[in-house]
């Protein structure tokens, strides 16, 4: 039996339902599984972010802290200045002669030995000895003695005389450099210590020039009493011997003329000497002349009075002094130009004849400064760890190792100036550079 068209209808559109369900679930799934994953990597980004985010404090929470040494970025001014190998020389420096015959019986001091002006080196023994004839000697004899006495009594009158110019002139000398440094010290390029000094050597000189007056008169008394007792030799003719001398013995001493150095000591205990003997040698190395060859390009900002720092071998300022001479000539060897300046030098450390850097200061400016230890390289740039506070709770606070890149200028006594990089006020680290890295915990030493 053949089914009716109503039926065929209703068939057809159940079949035709049938084939639109299932389209419309698969597109209803399509469009809920990018939804789904969407969302899903979401989450899993949110708890991915969420570790990262947890996993260095955790990690840094758990992590022992480092003990290290910080120091802090110094605010500073900081002196633009050039260094140069500079000459120590001494101001005075004398050669002492034993200035009267006789035989050393005491010598004072030793080689290096600091004395004070007019302190006694040497001891000279001096005697003029009699001869005492008997009564079988011919009176020719007593004569010929005589004239050897006053002939040698007035050689050394002369030579006392001759030591009588010199000291006048060194007179005059240590005048004129007293005033030279009076001068200067009143233009304050030296200290008022030096030009004490320089009037001390004046008031010297004098006392040496009047203790030879005293000798030269004492002489020129033995000269006469000699040429009395040669003339009643030769006026008695006669066997009769006048009456026995008695002579004593004398005693010089060879003082420091300054105060200074004892150098070279030319005599012992028991040599026979002459006034043309040299005794010793004393340096003066309070003050010290600094001369400073500078270079050609910097001649143009040399000034007198400019502040010059000394520095020993060790790389420590042992003091400084002012420049008080520019020479006006070009050394065209070197292509400098001769400085000079004093150093007081009060606690003796240096000596004439030695070398020392004279810093020369041309100017400053403000700036930052960090310890040179502070210091690491990377592919041959400059890096440092700065201590920086992390909070990890409202009441809490660690310090956290935080590598930078910085800049750096010149090195002022040991310390890096930085020109990019830091600020004031914070702390780098200066030990254990090797054993950081960056975000470790660190706890001050």
């Amino acid at each position: 039996m053949k089914p009716s068209k109503s039926q065929t209808k209703t068939q057809e559109n159940s079949s035709q339902q049938a084939s639109k369900s299932p389209r419309w679930v698969q597109r209803l799934i399509l469009i809920l599984i990018p939804v789904a994953l969407t969302i899903g990597g979401a989450a899993v980004l949110f708890n991915l972010l969420a570790r990262e985010r947890k996993s260095p404090l955790t990690a840094t929470q758990q992590q022992a802290p480092l003990s290290v040494k910080l120091a802090d970025v110094q605010a500073s001014q900081i002196k633009e200045s050039s260094e140069f190998i500079a000459s120590l020389q001494s101001l005075s420096s004398e050669s002492l002669q034993a200035k009267t015959q006789g035989k050393v019986s005491k010598i004072f001091v030793k080689q290096g030995s600091q004395v004070t002006a007019q302190a006694p080196l040497v001891q000279i023994d001096s005697k003029n000895q009699a001869t005492q004839t008997d009564n079988s000697s011919a009176s020719n004899s007593a004569i010929q003695e005589k004239q050897l006495q006053l002939q040698n009594a007035r050689t050394q009158l002369q030579e006392l005389e001759v030591q009588h110019l010199s000291k006048l002139q060194n007179i005059r000398l240590s005048q004129e450099k007293y005033q030279k440094y009076s001068n200067l010290a009143a233009q304050g390029a030296v200290s008022k210590q030096t030009k004490e000094e320089y009037s001390k050597k004046l008031e010297a000189a004098k006392l040496e020039f009047n203790n030879l007056d005293s000798r030269i008169q004492a002489q020129q008394a033995t000269v006469s009493s000699l040429e009395k007792a040669l003339q009643q030799a030769q006026v008695t003719k006669s066997n009769r011997l006048p009456a026995p001398e008695t002579l004593q013995k004398q005693q010089y001493r060879v003082k420091a003329p300054f105060k200074g150095t004892v150098g070279n000591i030319s005599v012992k205990v028991g040599d026979l000497v002459n006034p043309s003997t040299r005794v010793a040698t004393v340096t003066q190395n309070q003050p010290l002349e600094v001369d400073i060859p500078v270079s050609l390009e910097n001649k143009s900002q040399l000034r007198k009075g400019m502040a010059v720092e000394i520095i020993n071998s060790k790389g420590e300022n042992i003091g400084a002094g002012k420049i008080f001479f520019i020479s006006p000539q070009v050394n065209q060897n070197t292509r400098t130009v001769l400085v000079k300046a004093l150093f007081d030098n009060k606690e003796g450390k240096m000596q004439a004849g030695q070398f020392a850097k004279a810093r020369i200061n041309w100017n400053q400016h403000s700036g930052l400064l960090i310890p040179t230890t502070a210091v690491f390289r990377i592919a041959g740039e400059a890096f440092v760890y700065v201590a920086e506070k992390i909070n990890y709770t409202a009441a809490t606070s660690q310090l956290v190792a935080k590598q930078k890149q910085v800049k750096l200028g010149e090195i002022v006594d040991n310390k890096y100036e930085v020109v990019e990089g830091l600020q004031p006020g914070e702390k780098v680290v200066i030990s254990k550079l090797l054993n950081i890295q960056d975000g470790d915990i660190l706890m001050v030493k």
